[in-house]
């Protein structure tokens, strides 16, 4: 493995003076400093991040929570969270929140053991707002993505999803549509809460009765979208549409429709919230709502990269607009 000591006697210097290079420090001169960095990479040299993170306190990791990685919505989220980290070349530290960070062992250990400079918590629940408190008072960096958190000091970063989903509803009213059922989230979660209020919106617009009896909700899993669909079918075969709160929900709600002898959109109209990427791919192709997945990731990761470097402060609110994709099930 090469060392500082092997670059700094191909270089002719000391190995403090690769060190200071290698860490952009002042007082060496441009030409060798170039050289050091030409030579680290033809050297394949990688820094000791166990040892520098005695000196420095840092890890140079940060800790990702999301509800379930094995969820294909997180896919587009996490290549774009790498693709900052391979630029400012931090390590992920990706688990599983189950839908609770609060709770979270591997999360405590992260903070507690100290083995993660700062953290992104995906999708967090509205009940455990305490813990950014914590979080807060620990001194502790971090961004939330899905959610707007109203204390002004906390970082997050959302997609306009009232705008969305008023946006996916009023397009089913203006294809004529009447009885509009909604498959709702998990309405602990502020998505889902969002996009209830987008389909609300739409109704009232558009002088529609809202009904609570018309709303289902579900988990954002494709099994509780393909059990809520038999639901309004056996209860409300009146509908002829609805709009589900992300995609995985409408491919249970597609598969639902399908076993009941029913045709989309000719019989039920669906469209869903995310353009996942096999959206297109669905019996009829899925009309949704496309959220900037990728560019969420990103901004994410260098927002708290930007903070961790001092070149932020807390408190950065970052909204994000949906498309409607129009296809053919609606």
């Amino acid at each position: 493995m090469t060392t500082i000591k092997d670059i700094a006697r191909k270089a002719g210097v000391a190995p403090s003076v690769v060190s200071r290079a290698l860490n952009n420090k002042y007082g060496v001169k441009d030409s060798t400093k170039d050289l050091i960095l030409k030579l680290a990479q033809e050297m394949n040299y990688y820094p000791n991040t166990a040892a520098r993170s005695l000196v420095t306190r840092k890890t140079e990791t940060i800790g990702i929570m999301m509800a379930d990685i094995s969820e294909p919505y997180y896919s587009q989220l996490i290549k774009g969270m790498e693709y900052i980290a391979n630029q400012t070349g931090y390590t992920l530290l990706f688990s599983n929140s189950y839908e609770s960070v609060e709770h979270n062992r591997v999360l405590h250990k992260m903070i507690y053991a100290q083995r993660v400079d700062g953290l992104i918590i995906v999708g967090s629940n509205i009940q455990e707002k305490n813990f950014s408190l914590s979080l807060l008072e620990k001194k502790i960096p971090f961004v939330l993505v899905e959610r707007n958190f109203s204390d002004p000091r906390v970082n997050c970063i959302w997609v306009d999803n009232v705008g969305g989903a008023y946006r996916a509803t009023k397009y089913l009213i203006e294809q004529g549509h009447r009885k509009i059922a909604h498959i709702a989230g998990n309405l602990y979660y502020q998505v889902a809460l969002d996009r209830l209020d987008g389909y609300k919106k739409a109704l009232l617009e558009a002088d529609i009765d809202y009904s609570e009896e018309l709303v289902v909700s579900g988990n954002f899993v494709w099994q509780s979208g393909y059990a809520t669909m038999k639901d309004i079918l056996r209860h409300h075969p009146q509908c002829t549409a609805v709009f589900a709160a992300n995609d995985a929900m409408a491919y249970g709600a597609l598969q639902a429709i399908t076993e009941a002898k029913l045709t989309v959109p000719d019989d039920i109209a669906i469209i869903g919230f995310d353009d996942l990427e096999f959206s297109s791919l669905t019996n009829p192709p899925l009309t949704t709502v496309r959220q900037p997945r990728y560019q969420m990731g990103q901004k994410a990761m260098e927002l708290l990269t930007d903070i961790l470097r001092g070149e932020k402060k807390n408190g950065i609110k970052i909204t994000l607009n949906p498309e409607l994709i129009i296809r053919r099930s609606a």
